[in-house]
């Protein structure tokens, strides 16, 4: 009797299923046809690799199938391929995407046998003095069926030890852990392993990760070829890292959440600042003691621009002065290479920005622009009535500069790439990267430079350099009042990246930050070591101003962005649809329903021609 199977090809333009006939000598090959089997088919006379999606399916009458021409490797496995086909839908994109995402980089024949979860001794024991918030968040965890509970939101400080955590998981059986850089995901599974645990680091142990006990990853972690599981932690939930700026803009942090659920696994989101998205998702919001969690988080010093004497120049205020004149490794942070639009008061140092949405306003002829709206207005400060404004426009390499004959010390600059030759050796072994690998230097000593150092740069700056006595942000301001919707949670998560240059409260780091908004919620947080006055307030703007996540988003741009709008203006749940724009080539869509949101993308035809639907963009 003739076999046939479901074969979906890997072209994204199709994405389409088609059905294939399954030859004998096929079934009884090495590797077994099942749903996820890589295989290789003819389409279109062309020899295209697919993946099977359906077993045994109807063959039509009157019509020859084509056979599949060769089973070529093992592929995702069937829970994995269905997470894809909600993946697809959830973000607008193509199921040969996600695919892709959970399939091997070379081919495997076969996977290891899978043992059941035993833990070594040395975890164990270790798990008996689990800290009480711990267990408290792994009970509020707790999945409530098969189909999987709310996940619970644990806030860790940055420098914070979170082996904790990744041992109670343990304790609870297979797991999955998800960081958002590979040398932090490296220096866990390593440690892990020396426990003696069996450990796959994801997509590199690829064949490993469906035996492993626990398996460790980063981005593409989440779709990693491991059985059911049990517990799902995922740490810097916040992190952009997680989230890709190309279409599908699919999150591992929910991709996490939706596989666990599913799994019915325990699912922690864990974070300095726990984003607005994990909150409205999760249960509740742990941490740990205050005392503790204030320790986790370094001093942070507070420079009002608008006190300083205006003789100390554009950049460079009093408190910033006086730390590039002494001694020690200070990282300076400047998010700007050319000219920015941001304007400050002459007279009485107040930033220009929009009473409504908080953002700067941009100075241009003596006027003043919103950059949500695009309502003009006279450049007149409405804390003085003054008419006179300064540009902040002075970029890294003209801070550099300045900051050489202030400093009378050479200045590296950093905007991207590697650090150069003469910067890593002062930095010590292990620079590149070491500086958001937080689990590495919480147990072993943190790099130290031969010698202090200066260094100045774009955020780049924070990845590359290991460590600092100072980490000193030139103009915060830009980051806080930027024209996105995340602004605040962009800059919230620049300092958890600073704090983990500088270290604890306890040691001799800090953070300087120059800012002209010294009471923005932000800054307090971070002051405070606690974000909770933050988040609520951030949580309730975005509900007002119906914002991801109390509102779905999706960006349409490209050449046949045009015809799908309009057959999105006419087609289902038009009605409830928000629609706004073209601006610059882009349309908004808005929804305050996802799945009606998601129902009307998919249901709309799209036109011939380059298309990005964008879901929940970071940068909006």
């Amino acid at each position: 009797m003739q076999r046939a199977v479901q074969v979906l090809v890997d072209e994204p333009a199709i994405d389409r299923e088609f059905t294939y006939l399954l030859p004998p000598e096929l079934v009884s090959g090495r590797v077994p046809v099942n749903v996820g089997t890589i295989v290789r088919v003819v389409f279109n006379r062309r020899r295209l690799r697919g993946w099977v999606t359906g077993l045994d399916a109807t063959i039509p009458g009157g019509r020859e199938l084509a056979p599949i021409s060769s089973v070529v490797g093992v592929g995702p496995p069937p829970h994995v391929v269905e997470l894809a086909r909600w993946a697809a839908r959830r973000w607008a994109g193509t199921q040969v995407h996600f695919l892709r995402t959970a399939s091997p980089d070379r081919v495997v024949k076969g996977l290891p046998t899978s043992r059941p979860v035993s833990l070594p001794n040395v975890v164990s024991d270790e798990g008996a003095d689990t800290p009480e918030w711990v267990r408290d968040a792994f009970a509020e965890a707790a999945p409530a069926s098969a189909g999987g509970g709310l996940p619970a939101v644990v806030r860790l400080g940055p420098c914070a030890d979170e082996w904790p955590l990744v041992v109670e998981a343990l304790r609870h059986g297979r797991s999955l852990v998800l960081v958002p850089t590979a040398a932090w995901a490296a220096r866990l599974a390593g440690r892990l392993r020396q426990t003696g645990v069996s450990t796959a680091l994801a997509p590199r142990d690829w064949p490993g990760a469906a035996s492993a006990h626990v398996v460790v990853g980063t981005r593409a972690g989440a779709w990693a070829p491991c059985g059911r599981l049990d517990a799902v932690v995922v740490f810097d939930e916040h992190d952009e890292a997680y989230q890709g700026e190309a279409a599908p803009t699919w999150n591992a942090r929910d991709a996490a959440v939706e596989r666990a659920r599913r799994d019915g696994a325990r699912c922690l989101l864990v974070g300095p600042m726990p984003s607005p998205d994990a909150v409205l998702s999760g249960s509740s919001v742990i941490a740990a003691a205050k005392a503790d969690e204030r320790e986790a988080w370094p001093r942070v010093q507070i420079a009002d621009r608008r006190q300083d004497d205006p003789a100390t120049g554009e950049w460079c205020g009093e408190a910033l002065a006086e730390l590039l004149r002494s001694d020690g490794t200070v990282v300076c942070v400047l998010n700007r290479t050319g000219r920015a639009r941001l304007a400050y008061c002459a007279s009485c140092g107040e930033l220009a920005r929009s009473r409504l949405t908080g953002r700067a306003l941009r100075l241009e002829k003596q006027q003043f622009t919103d950059p949500d709206s695009g309502d003009v207005r006279p450049a007149v400060c409405e804390f003085c009535g003054a008419t006179k404004f300064r540009r902040a426009r002075v970029g890294v390499k003209g801070v550099a500069e300045e900051m050489e004959r202030l400093a009378r010390r050479a200045v590296t600059q950093v905007v991207g790439g590697a650090v150069p030759d003469a910067t890593s050796a002062s930095a010590g072994p292990g620079a590149a990267g070491a500086g958001v690998g937080a689990s590495s230097r919480r147990q072993q000593p943190r790099p130290q430079a031969r010698q202090p150092a200066l260094f100045i740069g774009t955020e780049a700056v924070l990845h590359r350099v290991p460590s600092a006595d100072t980490v000193a942000f030139v103009d915060f301001d830009q980051e806080l009042t930027a024209p996105r919707y995340r602004a605040g949670e962009e800059a919230f998560a620049l300092l958890v990246r600073a704090a983990r240059l500088v270290g604890t409260r306890s040691g001799s780091g800090s953070i300087l930050v120059q800012t002209r908004l010294p009471d923005h919620p932000v800054l307090a947080a971070a002051a405070e070591a606690d974000p909770s006055d933050w988040l609520r307030a951030e949580v309730e703007r975005r509900s007002a101003m119906r914002q991801p996540p109390a509102a779905a988003w999706a960006l349409v741009s490209g050449a046949a962005a045009p015809g799908y709008v309009e057959n999105l203006s006419a087609g289902l749940h038009a009605e409830v649809l928000d629609i706004a724009g073209p601006a610059d080539g882009t349309w908004r869509i808005r929804s305050d329903n996802q799945n009606v949101l998601l129902d009307a993308l998919a249901a709309a035809e799209r036109p011939s021609g380059r298309l990005r639907v964008a879901v929940d963009p970071l940068r909006a």
